[in-house]
C-alpha cells in the first residue's frame, strides 16, 4: 500500500492537517525536534527537510503509527471500498503486463539455466486472468470467494515454482528484480483478500 493512500501527498499535507487526521503522530514529529504548533503550517514533506531525514523515512514513521492507532479494520466502509478500487485493483491491473513480459523475459533468456522457473510465465498469466475477472465480479457488487480461492491456489503455485521468490546466486537483475515483483504482489494480493473477505464481506451480509 502507498503511503498516499492513508497520508496524503506528503509534499501537500500539512503537520497541522496529520495531526488532526491521527493526533498520536505528534509524537513522531516530536521525535525529529519538530514543534507540531508552530510548524503547523509546513508540509511533511518540509518537515524532513528541516529534520534532517529522508522523506520516505518520516512518511514511514507516521504511516507506522496511523495503521497502529487506525488500523484498517476499523475504516469506514466507503473508505475500504475506495482504498480497494485505487491501491488494489487499479494497481494490480496496472502492473500485471509488465510481469508477464519480464516473467517471459526470464524464462526465454535463462530456459538452459539451473533454477530458471519454467512455466513461471504462464503462471503470472493465469493470475492476471483471475484477477481481471475477480475485478469484474467486485465492479458487479458482488465479493466473489471462488476468485479468493482460485487465487490463493495460484499464488501457492508461484512460491513453490520460484522457491518463495528466492533468486538463485547466478541470477541477473532482471532475474532478481521479477522475483521482488512478485514477492510484492503476493502480499499485497494476500492483504486485499483479507480485507475483502474478513473485513468488507460480513458488513454486507450483516
Amino acid at each position: 500500500m502507498r503511503y498516499q493512500s492513508i497520508l496524503g501527498n506528503c509534499s501537500e499535507t500539512t503537520i497541522g492537517g496529520m495531526v488532526k487526521q491521527c493526533p498520536e503522530t505528534s509524537t513522531v514529529f516530536q521525535s525529529h525536534s519538530l514543534d507540531v504548533n508552530n510548524d503547523h503550517n509546513k508540509t511533511v514533506q518540509e518537515a524532513a527537510a528541516q529534520a534532517g531525514i529522508p522523506g520516505k523515512t518520516l512518511c514511514r514513521e507516521l504511516f507506522d503509527v496511523c495503521m497502529e492507532h487506525k488500523p484498517l479494520e476499523k475504516m469506514e466502509t466507503e473508505t475500504l471500498l475506495e482504498l480497494l478500487n485505487t491501491e488494489y485493483y487499479a494497481v494490480h491491473l496496472e502492473q500485471m503486463p509488465a510481469l508477464h513480459r519480464l516473467a517471459r523475459k526470464i524464462e526465454a533468456v535463462h530456459r538452459a539455466t539451473p533454477g530458471v522457473p519454467l512455466g513461471i510465465t504462464r503462471a503470472v498469466k493465469q493470475i492476471e486472468q483471475i484477477l481481471a475477472d475477480h475485478i469484474q465480479h467486485q465492479e458487479g457488487g458482488k465479493l466473489c470467494c471462488l476468485q479468493h480461492d482460485l487465487l490463493k491456489l495460484q499464488l501457492r503455485g508461484l512460491r513453490e515454482l520460484t522457491g518463495k521468490y528466492t533468486a538463485p546466486e547466478a541470477a541477473c537483475r532482471s532475474w532478481r528484480r521479477l522475483y521482488d515483483e512478485l514477492k510484492s504482489l503476493d502480499f499485497s494480493l494476500s492483504e486485499q483478500m483479507y480485507l475483502e473477505r474478513d473485513i468488507l464481506s460480513p458488513r454486507f451480509q450483516a
